[in-house]
């Protein structure tokens, strides 16, 4: 059966980040939603996030699996805690505690590496500085990434990252967790937690954070597993 899977990307991402990946699910057969969050602006909240998609998954039948990168991991069972779905897929993604923000959730390591390589917009919101970001990579790899970041990063809104998530828990849904084992952003250990939290074993894919980009058809198979 088809089934209708709901990317939810992450902070200062978009849905440009994902797309790589949805090809190789819709040639199984599947329906890929990939929905572009309010991010950029400065007074949205989580709410508003899952207001977002569930607006986006109207009318969308059958199987419906959520898909959250990073820190899309605190949106997702917002949702679920609203609108049917079969599945909550967290891929390289925060699972949320209540009254906890997303910083605090990924532990200051995490915070204080994405603060070092972003700048203030001074309107509430941030941006990757992407020069900086791109300069960090191997030189042959320079070019190629700061154009992948300049096509798929933008500014981000700090309220909802900050923001104590309003959830009362994870919804008891069926859960995944798919662990980057080369992740510079949510440590790997970090996610192992996550996955624990969930009560699952990790599914792990050797690759690092931006998995729906470097590991678009890997990814995918993994999905299609788990639409079984």
């Amino acid at each position: 059966m088809s089934t209708t899977f709901v990317f939810v990307h992450g902070a200062f991402g978009s849905p440009a980040e994902l797309a790589p990946t949805a090809p190789y699910l819709e040639s199984k057969g599947h329906r890929v939603v990939n929905v572009d969050l309010p991010c950029e602006r400065p007074d949205a909240t989580l709410d508003d996030y899952a207001n977002t998609v569930g607006r986006e998954m109207e009318g969308a039948s059958g199987p419906r699996i959520l898909v959250a990168h990073s820190a899309g991991g605190a949106t997702i069972p917002l949702v679920a805690s609203r609108i049917a779905v079969d599945r909550l897929v967290f891929a390289a993604a925060v699972v949320p505690m209540p009254g906890q923000s997303i910083f605090e959730v990924v532990g200051p390591a995490t915070q204080a590496a994405i603060m070092s390589v972003s700048i203030d917009n001074y309107d509430g919101t941030r941006s990757f500085d992407c020069d900086l970001l791109a300069s960090l990579a191997p030189p042959e790899q320079r070019e190629a990434y700061l154009a992948f970041l300049r096509a798929t990063q933008r500014k981000q809104g700090m309220r909802a990252l900050n923001q104590p998530w309003p959830g009362a828990g994870i919804p008891d849904v069926a859960r995944s967790y798919i662990l980057c084992t080369e992740d510079q952003i949510i440590p790997p250990e970090r996610q192992r937690a996550f996955a624990a939290s969930l009560g699952v074993a990790p599914i792990e894919i050797a690759s690092e954070h931006s998995v729906f980009a470097a590991k678009p058809q890997e990814l995918a198979g993994i999905l299609d597993s788990l639409a079984g």
